[in-house]
């Protein structure tokens, strides 16, 4: 029932960004109305046509490149961190779907080794600082995101642009570096669980930090738990929710919930604590002891 529902959370998320269709049937510019000064808690490229909002790394970029503190950009990260941490990428993100729909096709399949999740903090650190330094958001030019959302369709539809050229004129060696990149991730996204999420996007690298502090989160009644690894083999991020229910890779998806035989996994809040049923000997998400 929990992937369904979220899968259904999901479809309408997409519906809901990247709503702008007028634009695309009239052939109208990019959509800049009141909603695209509001960001989404995932990855959204502002270049789409569909689109009614505005990504948050891109503006967390632009206020670096423009050497202003990002006030509005970390108030979002941290309240939408605080509630939820990384469930957005599990619920909302549609670069994730995407990802999860192309591990669905038949192929060879493996799995991405622990110790290369680690470079989406080195992503995220150069796309802090490479913005004060270049003055330009760095991480946006090079992110399969906004290559599959706005990059293919503008390119698709060649609109001619103000300066009188199309955009098929004025390609430079960056567009086929970047499309490069997305095709590499649609390659692996093949073949292994949610590949960028998993190596490369700052964002879910930002909601990661707050995983351990979130109000949302899962719980493992360990004295249920057989450690019979069904949640790992479902697990779109690839980790054992046993060893750590907080995991800093954890997108709270349910998938390891709705397949655990012995029932021992569910969302929980801090309320948990209040709940007699959580035995003495069985450690809850916080650390702490009934």
């Amino acid at each position: 029932m929990t992937a369904r529902i979220r899968r259904l959370f999901q479809i309408l998320s997409f519906l809901a960004i990247d709503s702008y269709y007028k634009g695309v049937l009239t052939g109208q510019a990019i959509y800049q109305g009141l909603t695209k000064r509001f960001v989404v808690p995932a990855l959204n490229c502002y270049s789409c046509p569909l689109s009614r909002f505005a990504c948050p790394m891109g503006s967390f970029q632009h206020f670096l490149a423009v050497r202003q503190i990002p006030f509005y950009i970390l108030g979002f990260f941290g309240l939408v961190g605080a509630s939820v941490g990384r469930a957005t990428c599990g619920w909302v993100c549609p670069f994730g779907l995407f990802q999860e729909l192309l591990y669905k096709i038949p192929s060879y399949k493996f799995r991405i080794p622990r110790i290369f999740t680690y470079l989406k903090y080195v992503v995220l650190v150069l796309a802090i600082i490479l913005p004060i330094v270049l003055l330009e958001p760095w991480f946006c030019k090079f992110c399969p995101a906004g290559t599959i959302e706005a990059g293919i369709p503008l390119l698709s539809w060649d609109p001619v642009q103000s300066l009188g050229s199309s955009l098929l004129e004025i390609l430079t060696t960056h567009f086929y570096v970047k499309y490069g990149i997305l095709i590499f991730f649609v390659v692996l996204s093949l073949s292994t669980r949610r590949p960028f999420c998993r190596v490369a996007c700052p964002v879910g690298a930002i909601f990661s930090i707050f995983n351990k502090l979130s109000v949302l989160r899962m719980y493992v009644d360990k004295s249920k738990c057989t450690k019979c690894d069904i949640c790992y083999n479902v697990c779109p991020m690839e980790i054992r929710i046993y060893e750590n229910a907080s995991d800093l890779d954890c997108i709270r998806c349910g998938k390891c919930q709705s397949a655990c035989p012995q029932g021992a996994i569910r969302f929980s809040t801090p309320l948990d604590m209040l709940r007699p049923e959580i035995g003495k000997d069985t450690v809850n998400i916080y650390g702490l002891r009934s």
